[in-house]
């Protein structure tokens, strides 16, 4: 291993430190995590041509763009998610952008593991019941 990765994978592992001290500090702004979450993305980036491709990158970068301030792609290879940190305000550009793609609301709980299922007729949250009908409404397939 280069001293170059070693040294990014080292900061990588710092990181995890700085990301639960950001959310376990009611002092702290929670953009940081986000801002925190890019940053790791760009150092997991470069460490092998096998972390992301074109898609990915395009993904990624339309979030970013429509105000995500961060992300992390989770799952193993061949399927998974792009999770994006977006300040409230930016949540509905970034679903426009990405209409596309399915949209998987979720929150934080302190209750430990515990199995979830994605049920898209069930509300998550309620305040982004009609935001998510707009944006994700069914569109009448031609005849």
């Amino acid at each position: 291993m280069t001293p170059q990765k070693k040294h990014e994978l080292e900061t990588m592992y710092q990181m995890v430190d700085e990301a639960e001290a950001i959310v376990a500090n009611p002092n702290r702004s929670i953009e940081e995590f986000g801002n925190l979450l890019n940053e790791s993305w760009q150092i997991k980036r470069t460490l092998t041509r096998n972390i992301t491709n074109d898609s990915l990158d395009e993904i990624y970068e339309a979030g970013r763009s429509a105000g995500a301030l961060g992300g992390k792609l989770l799952g193993a290879g061949g399927g998974g998610f792009m999770l994006f940190f977006v300040p409230p305000d930016k949540r509905r550009e970034l679903r426009l952008r990405l209409k596309n793609l399915l949209c998987v609301p979720f929150s934080f709980s302190s209750r430990g593991s515990h199995v979830v299922v994605h049920e898209p007729e069930e509300t998550y949250d309620k305040a982004l019941t009609a935001e998510r009908s707009e944006v994700y409404a069914q569109q009448t397939p031609a005849k």
